[in-house]
């Protein structure tokens, strides 16, 4: 300890300092706490002495799901997998009302290098959160008033369709001509394809609407990709696409909603399917990227045409013929949803799609 630190000066600091500290022992039981923790959390030291922390706050992600206790930052640190670990956390308060908080965690150890204690900080981020989903509110809704004037002109298309098909039957009937059983399946076809088509839109519409809804919780990349190659091999095979998977050791986890970033994956892995019609290589690698992971989905088809790569994120831009041009839009919210970002690079070897997701906190 630096000359002139005393247990006196040590309590001053206790006392003033301006975030809120815990000290818990290994069982996790809360052993002290300052008064910036009584403040923030609005829990009295003599309420929650000698009780386990997950029984006083009812820790709980983003999307109000409990943390199992295999994430625990606690007991992540008290069994020595991260050295100090940072996480957005909603607690309960001793009134009952909920707060947004930001806690590290870090251990205090023994002698033999072993976690003896564990201490948290605890800052009050409720301000930021409620600014943060403002913004998101105001984003998504931009993106929905978007979205309706996309769906609008592209509802027209099949709607016309479907008009045409009922005014050649009124004009059958008005001109009294004999309205044969010929004529019922064609246009039968066309108005069920056309129905087919707009029911589809509405799918995709209300998938691409939802996709900012998260349900957050720590998730290894790797096992993420690996559930996703057992999922696409029988399509792989039946495409003649051998697929490589690159995961770096020790990947560091990330704060995602496992099942949404699985579909984002899935729609770019579909379009590099679709990208090599006569078989090829797809690799998959994970790599961590300073304080992000990088997920890189690499193909060996013919690339996208220069003219086409600018707008290939664009909701409906599609020049398949049975396309939507929902897949890559919906991957790129999905991805922009979890602060991460998607891009894309292309030469006549293949397209390179590069997904960089934030690193859940620690260090």
């Amino acid at each position: 300890m630096a000359d002139g630190w005393n247990s006196d000066l040590l309590k001053e600091v206790w006392r003033n300092a301006g975030v809120g500290l815990m000290v818990q022992d290994r069982n996790r039981r809360i052993i002290a706490v300052n008064p910036s923790f009584e403040e923030i959390t609005g829990w009295r030291w003599k309420d929650i002495r000698g009780k386990r922390c997950d029984l006083v706050f009812g820790c709980r992600t983003a999307g109000g799901k409990s943390i199992p206790e295999d994430v625990c930052p606690g007991i992540r640190v008290i069994n020595g997998e991260v050295p100090r670990i940072a996480r957005e956390l909603l607690i309960n308060k001793d009134n009952g009302r909920e707060c947004w908080v930001e806690v590290t965690v870090f251990p205090i150890k023994d002698s033999e290098g072993n976690a003896e204690y564990i201490v948290s900080t605890f800052q009050d981020i409720s301000e930021k959160k409620r600014y943060s989903e403002e913004l998101l509110r105001t984003k998504t809704l931009a993106t929905l008033g978007q979205l309706a004037a996309e769906l609008a002109h592209e509802v027209k298309n099949p709607l016309n369709a479907i008009q045409i098909q009922m005014q050649l039957i009124e004009q059958e009937i008005s001109a009294h001509r004999e309205f044969t059983k010929s004529h019922v399946p064609e246009i039968t076809a066309k108005v069920k394809e056309e129905v087919i088509r707009l029911s589809v839109l509405v799918d995709n519409c209300l998938k691409f609407s939802r996709s900012s809804r998260l349900v957050l919780k720590s998730e290894a990349v790797g096992a993420l990709l690996e559930d996703l190659v057992k999922l696409v091999a029988p399509q792989a095979g039946l495409n003649g696409v051998g697929i490589k998977l690159q995961i770096e050791k020790d990947l560091p986890r990330v704060t995602a909603d496992g099942e949404k970033l699985k579909q984002a994956l899935l729609n770019i892995v579909v379009n590099a399917f679709e990208a090599m019609p006569d078989g090829g290589t797809l690799t998959l690698s994970a790599l961590r990227d300073g304080d992000a992971v990088k997920i890189i989905s690499r193909d060996t088809g013919c690339g996208i045409p220069e003219d086409m790569k600018d707008n290939i994120f664009e909701l409906f831009y599609t020049t398949k013929r049975d396309g939507t041009g929902i897949g890559l839009p919906l991957s790129q919210n999905i991805i922009q949803a979890h602060g991460g970002s998607l891009s894309c690079t292309s030469s006549d070897k293949g397209a390179e799609f590069i997904i960089e997701l934030p690193l859940e906190k620690s260090c």
